[in-house]
């Protein structure tokens, strides 16, 4: 008789209760399969033991490690899932026998392991009371040919998670950093491919830490003011990366103070996936480039990786480098007419698809150091550190009128350092899992800017420093037979100093004492503390609620100013006259969450349903900016009176994972979740608004951030699928988005409208009153500037795949579809819209490779766009308009040692 059970799922059989002078019973049992007999011969199980196999298994929480080790050695692995807690394994890289490679992946934990079987391995931890070890025992439920990777984990969270592996990174190496995230539903960029920086979109929702992008967990809050369409960026370079993990939503765990779209960690190689007992030094060599006529601007992308440790440490030195040249777009397809021009003049849209992208072309350099110390009882610390450094052109908005489509405006150096201390407490004790971090984050912009018409070149240095402070814990306490509770708590606390520096001149007309270019990322700081708890209840094997609650506090300081105009009064003169602020806002909020999931009957679904509360104050840019472009008629004023932001979402979705289900060794996943974020004071870029003082007329030129008055709405559905049979394998993911919103704000959004009162016509003014019909005028529909004047649209991929000769080689094709959203000339709606929708739909082919030459040797290939169509990514920059690349060939080899 078999049983099948979720991998994450307690099972449905209990080990027999132990008394322990605490009065805790922990005896929850995870199984990874369905049972079967054991009752092969010894000599099978001996030569099983002895076999010689090949493992690659990064340092990584015991539990998950041992699922990688179940996949790569073909056998099944039984251990208590809560046991395991806040236990670590060791790297394990390298051929090994069976019974060596679990000895070195257990290392110093308190866990022994016994083959209860030819094929089966069950791992058992010890509890230490006062004067005796008790060794609880655990229940082994066998699914023969269990198999388990990173990805997988996302079918078992009972919430919304994508995973991005190393491998899906390694498939087609990616030229921009955006290019790691198209696979993943619910994820979009803003991305120009004429700017290196990153900005990561969750269901519509980016900008100003709304979602926080963070590199080993240290906050990526770098902005730098431009034309509204990414605030917010980060600089890495996905050489140096294990892997991604994208949470959508609010969150009451690590990461989510402040945050209202979701957590997007990026997060670096370690030690230990090159090195493991006996062997206490390796690495790794890559390198990619472009082939032949088709190198498209790849010149070369590589990397190098060395890392040596033992039971006392381990150190890892790691660099990269991308040299990137000018790509040429796809000629075939359509592209958008509205921004192109191409309506009135069909000649344009060849133009831009037989031209080069100019300034698209970037060199990034990046080193990581990491140190790790094991100390007594339990405990480790690292330091870690990641520069990253980046080059590049600065170019214009795309102009058709030109003989040239994009101007030099100048260039930036971007330098990007991150420095981290973490330390880790997990002795043998349920109640205790310490892991905490200091960290600095410092990323600045060395930007020198061309002369352009009047203005006059100039220099201009945007830094900001983020300083943070993490700790959380984590207890289990096992309630019963059947049911365990889990508590997460801690705190997180980072402060933002924003402090830029030029050597423009200060306009004589200027109501601050500094120029343009530092206004528009203006100096200030803002410091985020939350507390946070989160409690897990799981009863049996088909039930888990959850239930959280975040306290967030902020505090924003700094100097503004603005000019507004006025009347002397007993004269008939205006005058300007400054208005100055000095800011010093502090405020805090308590956010919920809750949850549930269940699986009803069977063990391989699972529904879900999450609720959650969000809060996001507003940043030193929204609320200090003041300023314009040097060759703009516009000009960006304060709002010191912005309200935070605070949402509401709501999730629910079921996870499908099924083992065994056409062949003996395939497993399939499927997760579809419908979400629905609501947020209130929802801050947007407004323009043609009308400024304090005697200024009766609205001026399309003048811009602030506002809050809408309407309820701003994100809603949708995503799509995942993922099947592997071993020899082949296919993925399927597609993100559907729902509505559109609408943008209302207060016109004088600072209040403070007058009118003059005078005795007749050109008499002296006597008197200054409130314009009650001004101040109280509201403005719907246009004037909105930034990615939120567009829902993201529909988008999905399909990747198939197949392991061949022994499955050394891998081959595969990849299908990237765009729905599109456009407008054309005929359309009214184009008129309220500062930059219309202008994504035409698309699907790329892509098609890649890889052979595995040795243990240590592989080669790799992919052709990107093998049709050369014509697109722009879904929420690209349709300002700049810079098109994806065309065809682009590239190869390369990764030599491991």
């Amino acid at each position: 008789m078999s049983q099948r059970k979720h991998p994450l799922s307690p099972s449905l059989r209990r080990p027999p209760l132990v008394s322990l002078p605490s009065g805790i019973v922990l005896g929850m049992a995870l199984a990874l399969s369905n049972t079967v007999s054991a009752t092969e011969p010894q000599n099978t199980a001996v030569s099983v033991q002895r076999q010689m196999l090949e493992f690659n298994i990064a340092a990584q929480p015991l539990d998950r490690a041992a699922l990688a080790f179940a996949e790569q050695a073909g056998l099944q692995v039984f251990f208590d899932s809560a046991r395991l807690q806040g236990l670590s394994s060791r790297g394990l890289q390298g051929r090994y026998t069976v019974d060596e490679a679990i000895r070195e992946l257990l290392g110093a934990t308190p866990v022994s392991y016994h083959f209860s079987g030819p094929r089966q391995i069950t791992l058992s931890r010890s509890v230490q009371t006062d004067d005796q070890a008790i060794q609880l025992p655990t229940i082994t439920v066998v699914d023969e040919g269990a198999r388990y990777t990173a990805s997988d984990l996302q079918y078992h969270e009972p919430r919304s998670v994508s995973v991005i592996t190393r491998e899906q990174i390694e498939r087609t190496p990616p030229r921009h950093a955006a290019d790691m995230l198209e696979e993943s539903t619910g994820v979009y960029t803003a991305v120009s491919q004429q700017d290196p920086g990153l900005s990561v979109n969750i269901r519509g929702i980016q900008d100003y830490g709304r979602v926080n992008m963070n590199i080993d967990g240290m906050r990526q809050n770098y902005q730098q003011s431009g034309h509204q369409q990414r605030n917010g960026t980060m600089y890495v370079d996905p050489e140096l990366l294990g892997g991604v993990t994208v949470e959508k939503g609010a969150s009451s765990g690590m990461g989510g103070a402040g945050v209202i779209g979701g957590v997007a960690e990026f997060s670096t190689l370690n030690a230990r996936d090159f090195i493991h007992e006996g062997k206490e030094f390796g690495g790794q060599f890559r390198a990619t480039s472009g082939l032949g006529d088709y190198a498209n601007g790849t010149n070369f992308i590589g990397s190098g990786v060395f890392a040596m440790g033992n039971d006392i440490g381990d150190f890892l030195i790691a660099a990269s480098e991308r040299h990137l040249g000018d790509f040429d777009p796809g000629t075939k397809g359509s592209i958008g007419e509205l921004r192109t021009g191409s309506w009135s003049n069909p000649d344009i849209e060849d133009r831009i698809k037989n031209s080069p992208v100019d300034y698209s072309g970037f060199t990034m350099r990046s080193q990581l150091a990491k140190l790790g110390l094991n100390l007594p009882h339990d405990q480790r610390m690292q330091f870690s550190y990641l520069r990253t450094q980046v080059s590049y052109d600065d170019a214009n908005m795309l102009d058709t009128d030109n003989e040239a489509l994009w101007e030099k405006l100048g260039d930036s150096n971007i330098v990007s350092q991150n420095f981290a201390l973490d330390y880790n407490y997990a002795p043998d004790n349920p109640l205790i899992d310490v892991k905490a971090k200091l960290y600095l984050v410092d990323t600045r912009n060395d930007q020198s800017n061309l002369a352009r018409g009047s203005s006059q070149a100039y220099d201009v240095t945007y830094k900001t420093i983020t300083y943070g402070l993490q700790a959380e814990n984590i207890s289990s306490f096992t309630l019963s037979e059947n049911s365990i509770l889990k508590a997460n708590y801690g705190l997180e606390v980072f402060h933002d100093k924003v402090s830029p520096d030029s050597n423009q001149a200060v306009a004589s007309s200027s109501a601050v004492d500094y120029p343009s270019a530092e206004g528009l990322t203006p100096s200030g700081t803002r410091t985020m503390a939350s507390l946070f708890t989160r409690l897990d209840y799981e009863y049996s094997d088909w039930l888990n609620l959850n239930a959280g609650l975040r306290y967030d506090r902020y505090r924003l300081r700094g100097e503004t100013g603005m000019n507004i105009r006025t009347f002397i009064l007993g004269t008939t003169q205006q005058t300007n006259e400054p208005l100055l602020f000095d800011v010093d806002r502090e405020e805090g909020r308590f956010s919920p969450t809750v949850g549930i999931s269940v699986s009803p009957g069977v063990d391989w679904i699972q529904l879900f349903a999450n609720y959650g509360k969000g809060w996001r104050p507003p940043s030193v840019t929204e609320t200090l900016v003041t300023g314009s472009h040097s060759t703009g008629s516009s000009t960006m004023y304060p709002n010191p009176f912005l309200e935070p932001e605070r949402s509401t979402t709501w999730e629910a979705g079921v996870n499908i994972f099924r083992e065994g289900l056409f062949t003996s060794e395939d497993r399939l996943g499927i997760k579809v979740a419908y979400f629905d974020t609501k947020i209130d004071d929802f801050m947007f870029m407004g323009y043609g608004l009308r400024r304090p003082g005697y200024q009766p007329i609205a001026t399309i030129g003048t811009a602030a951030y506002v809050n809408n008055l309407e309820t701003t709405r994100f809603r949708g559905v995503e799509y995942s699928l993922d099947y592997d049979a071993g020899s082949y394998y296919g993925n399927l993911s597609y993100t559907h988005m729902i509505g559109n919103n609408d943008y209302c704000k207060l016109v004088t959004w600072l209040g403070g409208s007058m009118d003059a009162v005078s005795a007749g016509s050109r008499q002296p003014i006597t008197a200054m009153v409130p314009n009650e019909a001004n101040n109280q005028q509201i403005s719907c529909g246009g004037g909105i500037m930034g990615t939120a004047e567009h829902m993201p649209m529909d988008r999905g991929s399909l990747t198939l795949g197949a392991r061949l000769l022994e499955r050394k080689l891998d081959l595969g094709m990849r299908a990237r579809y765009s729905a599109g959203y456009y407008l054309t000339v005929n359309d009214d709606e184009r008129v309220d819209m500062t930059y219309p929708a202008d994504w035409k739909p698309y699907t790329v082919y892509d098609i890649f490779g890889r052979y595995q030459v040795n243990q240590n040797l592989a080669l790799h290939f992919s052709i990107d766009n093998l049709t050369d169509r014509a697109y722009l990514v879904p929420l690209g920059d349709v300002l700049a308009f810079t098109l994806g690349r065309g065809r682009t060939v590239q190869g390369g080899v990764a030599y491991r040692f």
